[in-house]
């Protein structure tokens, strides 16, 4: 039995007993964001407290086909394929709240003696927000989700090939914030919702977005780990109700013609829990330590792609006057560009990161995002001039982001302050496990510059992402 007291409780059985707790699924991203766990029966799951149970290595040691990586390894794995432990966070255990029996936990992946792995996306994620408070700061983030909605089940796309889409809009045009075209979709949302109620994850609101059938949900702020569990859960709740409603839905980054998914990241720096960014005495009221950290995102921004458009699918997304941006600038109130900065008031001072893809781990998009600006704090490094202009169709001598997953992985190798904040012996497998994704891509289609997405892309990254 569990004695300490738990969420308020006398214990943890107490807890679950009052929920009336049976059964618990525990949840991990992989490294490509895919959400992997088990599903346990109360027993076995307060038995193997505090650890967690086993699962196989090749769980964090496998590509997004979960095909594992034999051709490159990582210290964390055994000589030969083992096992690896999820280990539970226990302040992020929740009734599901639909399912009256079952529980839902959010777990890292451990040794099986329960030291941390490196290379497990929310551990990576801890330790650089551990980096943070080591420079006395705070952040608060939010990410803007977006997905397509299809008036399709998954098993009828599947046999399709892809192919007979149909977006639940009410109009084939690709509007915004229509109202028409959001009420097709408001049976569906009212459901996510609901559940993201019973979960505990506020949200601000929901419209239809550019894309014919795309909906974009945002999320109240909150601490870096925190909102990177509710991006997964968040996920996870909207491909469970589509099933349960008979349609299909996908954070793939380009799965139709037009506009593309992506995740743009909001973030602001505390200090002591006093706003940061903004400065009523510097110029554009813009403090010293957001130029800096500013400088640090700018700087990194092009290495950074690589963890923010993890897939082969997502650089299809990254294309002139498409919504994302294609070069590393920055502006205020510049939705052309890779950071649109906000500095209006203390306390809604902002940096919106507009890089990420829809198929974006949310653990390393915000690792990655800590891990450049506080190179620019280190260096105290100041940005390139302010881009004041529409930053799509501008000349060839403004450098361009990475264009495919192999260039993404070679500017990330050529930066070795990002690599040295992030772990260089992750970073290393990870541009291999890119590389390998490459190779994958280019041995299974004759033609790899098709200007449409393959069978291969939507089979890979349509139902996992």
């Amino acid at each position: 039995m569990n004695t300490e007291e738990f969420k308020g409780e006398a214990s943890l059985d107490a807890w679950l007993d009052r929920h009336h707790i049976n059964r618990i699924r525990t949840l991990a991203t992989d490294l490509n964001g895919g959400a992997l766990g088990k599903y346990c029966a109360r027993p076995k799951f307060v038995k193997g407290l505090p650890i967690g149970h086993n699962i196989a290595d090749v769980a964090l040691g496998s590509d997004s086909e979960h095909t594992p990586h034999l051709g490159f390894w990582h210290p964390f794995r055994q000589n030969v394929i083992g096992d690896i432990a999820l280990s539970p966070d226990l302040e992020t255990l929740v009734p599901d709240g639909k399912d009256p029996e079952l529980g839902q936990v959010i777990c890292d992946f451990t040794q099986l003696d329960g030291s941390p792995i490196s290379l497990c996306p929310r551990t990576k994620l801890k330790q650089q927000i551990e980096a943070l408070h080591a420079a006395g700061l705070s952040m608060i983030c939010t990410f803007e989700l977006e997905f397509f909605l299809y008036d399709n089940t998954f098993d009828e796309i599947a046999s399709s090939e892809y192919q007979g889409l149909k977006p639940v809009s009410a109009s084939p045009l690709q509007t915004i914030y229509l109202l028409r075209d959001s009420f097709r979709a408001q049976k569906f949302m009212a459901e996510v919702v609901k559940r993201l109620d019973w979960y505990g994850i506020p949200w601000e609101a929901w419209n239809n977005e550019n894309g014919n059938g795309q909906i974009e949900l945002n999320l109240v702020p909150a601490e870096p780990l925190t909102m990177a569990d509710r991006v997964i859960r968040a996920k996870t709740i909207i491909f469970e109700t589509a099933v349960e409603l008979g349609l299909a839905t996908t954070f793939m980054a380009h799965p139709q013609p037009g506009f593309s998914n992506g995740m743009h990241i909001h973030h602001s720096l505390k200090r002591q829990g006093d706003p940061i960014f903004f400065d009523a005495n510097a110029p554009d009221q813009r403090s010293e330590l957001l130029m800096h950290w500013l400088a640090g995102l700018v700087d990194t921004m092009p290495a950074s792609v690589s963890y923010l458009c993890p897939s082969i699918n997502a650089f299809r997304r990254l294309r002139e006057f498409a919504a994302p941006p294609v070069t590393a600038t920055w502006g205020e109130e510049n939705k052309s560009t890779g950071i649109r900065l906000i500095c209006d008031a203390p306390a809604t001072a902002r940096i919106e990161h507009r890089v990420g893809a829809g198929d974006l781990n949310p653990y390393h998009a915000l690792a990655v995002i800590i891990a450049g600006g506080l190179t620019g704090l280190t260096q105290k490094a100041s940005p390139p001039e302010e881009f004041t202009d529409l930053a799509w169709g501008i000349p060839e001598s403004v450098p361009r982001l990475p264009g495919d997953i192999m260039s993404a992985a070679k500017a990330l190798a050529s930066h070795d302050l990002l690599a040295s904040q992030l772990g260089v012996e992750d970073v290393t497998y990870w541009i291999k496990s890119r590389r390998h994704e490459w190779l994958t891509f280019h041995r299974a289609n004759p033609g790899p510059s098709s200007p449409t997405p393959t069978l291969w892309e939507y089979q890979r990254y349509f139902v996992i992402t």
